[in-house]
């Protein structure tokens, strides 16, 4: 007779235990690797931090193997840890399949969105014209930046994302379009001669930071970042108090005044920031066509109004 196992907490792990790993301690596993974070994680899923890391102990007990190292730069994955990630994906694929076909009531059904906090005013549009495409099921919302977004596609906690990136980034979008990146500032702001471009940005350089940076590096012009926020409305503040320039996609900075866009040939011409629609790689999109069609009439309407 072998040797029982125990977990970390001193728990003893029976044989159907070990054989039968629950859904939730591979969707904690999954959303570190992607997160690269405990606390982001406990804040993602509502937990403590502690009860995070207690998942990942019962997990690495039941697998028999480490599968994180931690340093002062994150996680990062162990040599089994890689394996185990891969399984891990495939089994909740399945089982999201499952549930989200069979499982559920129609009533319980619901079609998980996210939109950049850029765009939190377009909220209302997709709970009413997704949530008539969605009926019966029902539409849920995430805010938050496009590389969360993005890491929450990849890891099926969203089904449908509006998001900002690359070309490279949307690359198998259910839709993308170019978009102008714009120089925003204050009306009364004025850049003074040799002086250089003060930035305001986000901590995790969101795309149009990113392009306007590279654009300015591109053209030798000196630049500083003078105020940091991840919160969109503290960005936009920072911006009307004056403190220096906000890149921003054109359409959505024409929507705020009093914030103007500034004059061509004062600053390096922006190339485009690309947007698009992405799902999560298992989504069954020809069942979601009404709900994906609207979500894209809701996000592209400004795009529309602009060029006319």
């Amino acid at each position: 007779m072998g040797a029982a196992a125990y977990d970390a907490g001193g728990e003893r792990i029976g044989a159907v235990d070990r054989a039968c790993i629950p859904t939730d301690l591979l969707r904690t596993f999954v959303a570190i690797c992607e997160v690269g974070s405990f606390t982001k994680v406990a804040h993602l899923f509502g937990l403590t931090q502690p009860a995070v890391s207690s998942h990942m102990r019962r997990l690495e007990s039941m697998v028999g193997g480490d599968l994180l190292q931690k340093s002062l730069s994150g996680v990062t994955l162990t040599e089994y840890g890689v394996e185990v990630l891969r399984q891990a994906r495939r089994i909740l694929a399945i089982n999201d399949q499952i549930v989200g076909g069979v499982g559920l009531q129609p009533s319980t059904q619901a079609v998980r969105i996210g939109i950049p906090n850029l765009y939190a005013g377009k909220l209302a549009g997709i709970l009413r014209e997704c949530g008539r495409a969605a009926d019966p099921a029902r539409v849920q919302v995430r805010c938050d930046h496009s590389s969360g977004l993005l890491r929450s596609i990849r890891a099926g906690h969203i089904d449908l994302a509006f998001v900002l990136g690359s070309e490279e980034e949307m690359n198998g979008a259910l839709a993308a379009w170019p978009e102008p990146v714009a120089w925003v500032r204050a009306p009364d702001f004025s850049l003074q001669p040799g002086a250089a471009v003060p930035l305001v940005s986000s901590p995790n350089l969101l795309p149009p930071d990113r392009i306007a940076m590279a654009a300015l590096e591109a053209a030798n012009r000196r630049y500083e970042v003078v105020f940091t926020a991840f919160d969109t409305m503290a960005r936009r503040a920072a911006a009307e108090a004056g403190l220096g320039y906000c890149p921003t996609p054109r359409t959505a900075a024409m929507a705020m005044a009093p914030l103007v866009i500034e004059e061509a040939g004062v600053l390096p011409e922006l190339p485009n920031v690309m947007k698009g629609i992405v799902a999560r790689d298992d989504l069954d999109t020809k069942a979601l066509a009404p709900v994906i069609a609207a979500f894209e009439a809701v996000v592209t309407a400004e795009a529309r109004d602009g060029r006319h």
